[in-house]
């Protein structure tokens, strides 16, 4: 007979619990709602208090606003061009006049490059002609000395035929006795030693040193 009354008394304080639960959602989204409101106001008093430093320089605190919003990361940059009170044409020849020197800061390293490349092309040029002229010597130098030892192997085939009082006498009366020493250098040696036999032992001495050399 007890059981109902329990049941009955359960109900009640169930009812009274989602009450209170719904009490405190509305309660909860009513703050939400009133942070919102506020945040909404100031959001729109911060508007409107920057439309008014900026629009009547208010208390004169547009410069110092100014710096301070250009110092923020993003904010400053987006904010800039208004910042600055600027409108999109003089923007744009900023830009203009920025890709200008961008352009002719580059244009000057070329000109200096080219100007370097040139300096190197004559040097090559210089050094090119130098190796030239020192082919053109080492050749002309080449040809005399060609054409010396030509003419002292005729020389030598004459003097070799000739008997050794005449070929003695010959070689003596040489201006050149480098070539007096090339020529006995060049001949056989049995026909050298008889040559030299019949010379004075002091110029025959000189000529063997010069020989040895």
């Amino acid at each position: 007979m007890n059981q109902p009354s329990n049941s009955n008394e359960k109900k009640p304080a169930a009812e009274k619990s989602k009450k209170a639960d719904s009490k405190r959602g509305k309660t909860r989204e009513k703050k939400a709602n009133t942070l919102l409101l506020v945040i909404i106001v100031l959001f729109l008093s911060a508007i409107v208090a920057f439309g008014a430093i900026f629009m009547f320089d208010f208390a004169g605190l547009r410069a110092e606003t100014s710096m301070w919003i250009s110092n923020l990361p993003v904010v400053g940059k987006l904010m800039q061009p208004v910042l600055e009170k600027k409108n999109l044409e003089q923007i744009e020849r900023e830009a203009i006049e920025r890709e200008k020197s961008n352009i002719a800061i580059q244009q000057k390293e070329l000109n200096n490059l080219e100007k370097e490349l040139l300096s190197r092309e004559k040097e090559i040029e210089k050094k090119e002609k130098e190796l030239a002229d020192k082919e053109l010597e080492i050749n002309k130098l080449h040809e005399q000395l060609s054409d010396k030892l030509r003419s002292i192997q005729e020389q030598v085939q004459y003097l070799e035929k000739v008997d050794n009082q005449k070929a003695m006498h010959i070689i003596m009366n040489m201006n050149d006795k480098a070539s007096a020493v090339q020529i006995l250098r060049n001949m056989k040696k049995e026909k050298a030693a008889a040559i030299l036999g019949l010379m004075d032992p002091l110029q025959a001495a000189q000529i063997l040193e010069d020989l040895a050399d």
